[in-house]
C-alpha cells in the first residue's frame, strides 16, 4: 500500500501511525511481503527465528523495519536507518530480539526471539516501508512447553534416570578399565615369557654352533636335528642336463659317457651338468646330506630358481649359487668371486648342506665327523632355493642323496 513517513518515528507518534494505516488507500505495490506458509515452531527456552521477505529480491538496508503483535502498538523490534529503536518497544521483548542483519541485504528481515516463552503465542506483523509504500505478512508463532516440564513426575523421572545412567557408564567404565588392565597384564607377561624362550633358544643355537665349529660327531648328530629340519630331496628329472643318469629311485646320479635322447624342457640345465632337487624353500632352516664317497668330482649347494640354465654363467654367490665343490680328486673349492680355496684334513666322504633362509646363510659340515667346511657370507635371500647337485666326470662312484632322518 502506498504511504509516506509512516515509520517516522521522530515526526509521528505510534498512534499517529496507527491512524494513518487505518486511512490508507490500497494501491499497486513495488513489492510484496512473505513469510511462511506454516507456524513456526519452538519449545519454551529455546529461540525462535521467525522469517520474512521482500519479493522480487532486493535490499533492505535503506527501508524501515518493524515486527509486531496483534497492531502498531504492541512493537515487538524496530529498525530504522540501520538502528532499533528501543523507545517504542514493549518491556517484554527488550533485550530478548533481534533482527538479523546478514539478511538485510537480501531482502531479508527474520526476528529471532532469545529464550521464548509461552506468552510469546500468536501472529506476529513483519513491515517493510520504502519512501512510498508499506507493506506487510503475518508470521504464526507456537510456543510449547516440553511435555516432562508440564508433568513432574516425568521430570522427576528423567532426573533418576540420568543419575542411573550415570552410575552405569561409571560402572563400565571401571569395568573397562580393569578388562584392559588385566590384558595389558597378559601381554606383558606373554611377552616376557616370549622374549625369555627368544634369548634361550639364541644362546642353545649360539652353543651348539660354537659346537658345530669342532670335530664332534656325537653333538653334530645333535646340534643337526636340534636346530635344522631334515630335507627329503629327490631329484627333479626336468632340470637333468643330458648327461646325468638319474636313478630310478631319484636320489642318484652318474655321469653317461654320450648325452642321452631327453625331451628338451625350459627348466633343463643343457651348459653345466646340474640338476635340482625337487623341493624348494623360502623361509626355515633345513638341511640334507649327500654321500659323494671316493668320487673324484662333485659339486654341491643351493641355488636359485632363476639361475641361468642354457648358457654359461660364472658360477658364485652373486649369480644366485652358493656352492662347495672337488676337482681332481683333491681341490676342494668354495665356488665364490674369487676362488676360495678349501683345506681339507679328511677327505669327505658325506657332505652336509644346511640352510638357514631368514638368516641368509649357506653352510657345509663334513657329515662323518662334523667339523665344520665353510659358511658363505651373510646375504639377504629372496624368492625359492633350491637344492644343486652335479657332476661331469666318468666315475663308477655315484652322487647320493642321503634319505631324510626320523
Amino acid at each position: 500500500m502506498k504511504m509516506g513517513g509512516f515509520l517516522d518515528i521522530p515526526l509521528l507518534n505510534l498512534h499517529g501511525c496507527l491512524v494513518l494505516v487505518q486511512l490508507l488507500t490500497p494501491c499497486s505495490a513495488q513489492f510484496t511481503v512473505i513469510g511462511p506458509p506454516r507456524p513456526i515452531l519452538a519449545l519454551v527456552g529455546e529461540d525462535a527465528d521467525l522469517p520474512c521477505h521482500l519479493s522480487p529480491k532486493m535490499s533492505a538496508e535503506m527501508m524501515r523495519l518493524m515486527w509486531v503483535r496483534s497492531s502498531l502498538g504492541q512493537v515487538v523490534y524496530m529498525f530504522v536507518n540501520g538502528q532499533e529503536v528501543k523507545n517504542v518497544q514493549m518491556a517484554e521483548y527488550r533485550g530478548r530480539t533481534l533482527i538479523l542483519s546478514d539478511g538485510i541485504p537480501e531482502g531479508k528481515a527474520t526476528l529471532r526471539i532469545y529464550d521464548a516463552r509461552a506468552s510469546d503465542n500468536g501472529n506476529y506483523q513483519c513491515y517493510f516501508q520504502d519512501e512510498n509504500f508499506l507493506e506487510k505478512a503475518t508470521v504464526e508463532l507456537k510456543v510449547a512447553d516440553p511435555f516432562w516440564r508440564t508433568m513432574p513426575w516425568i521430570a522427576a523421572f528423567s532426573g533418576t534416570l540420568s543419575i542411573l545412567l550415570l552410575i552405569h557408564a561409571g560402572m563400565g567404565y571401571f569395568l573397562w578399565r580393569q578388562k584392559k588392565e588385566k590384558e595389558r597384564e597378559q601381554l606383558e607377561k606373554e611377552l616376557e615369557g616370549r622374549a625369555r624362550e627368544e634369548l634361550q633358544h639364541e644362546l642353545k643355537w649360539r652353543k651348539i654352533k660354537h659346537m658345530a665349529r669342532g670335530e664332534d660327531p656325537q653333538a653334530y648328530a645333535e646340534w643337526k636335528m636340534a636346530l635344522f629340519q631334515p630335507a627329503n630331496v629327490i631329484l627333479d628329472l626336468d632340470t637333468a642336463n643330458y648327461y646325468l643318469r638319474i636313478s630310478e629311485d631319484r636320489r642318484s646320479l652318474q655321469w653317461a659317457d654320450k648325452p642321452q635322447f631327453l625331451p628338451y624342457y625350459h627348466k633343463r640345465f643343457e651348459y653345466f651338468s646340474h640338476v635340482l632337487g625337487c623341493r624348494s624353500f623360502t623361509s626355515g632352516r633345513h638341511f640334507w646330506e649327500v654321500e659323494v664317497g671316493d668320487r673324484k668330482q662333485w659339486f654341491v649347494g643351493v641355488c636359485r630358481g632363476n639361475v641361468e640354465r642354457k648358457l654359461y654363467v660364472f658360477i658364485a654367490p652373486k649369480n644366485g649359487f652358493w656352492t662347495i665343490r672337488l676337482s681332481d680328486g683333491k681341490d676342494y673349492g668354495a665356488l665364490t668371486d674369487p676362488r676360495t680355496n678349501l683345506t681339507i684334513v679328511n677327505p669327505l666322504q658325506r657332505v652336509g648342506v644346511f640352510l638357514d633362509y631368514e638368516n641368509g646363510e649357506v653352510s657345509f659340515y663334513n657329515a662323518m665327523d662334523g667339523s665344520h667346511i665353510y659358511t658363505f657370507p651373510h646375504t639377504s635371500f629372496s624368492g625359492p632355493l633350491y637344492p644343486i647337485f652335479g657332476i661331469s666326470t666318468l666315475d663308477p662312484i655315484a652322487l647320493t642323496i642321503c634319505p631324510a632322518l626320523a
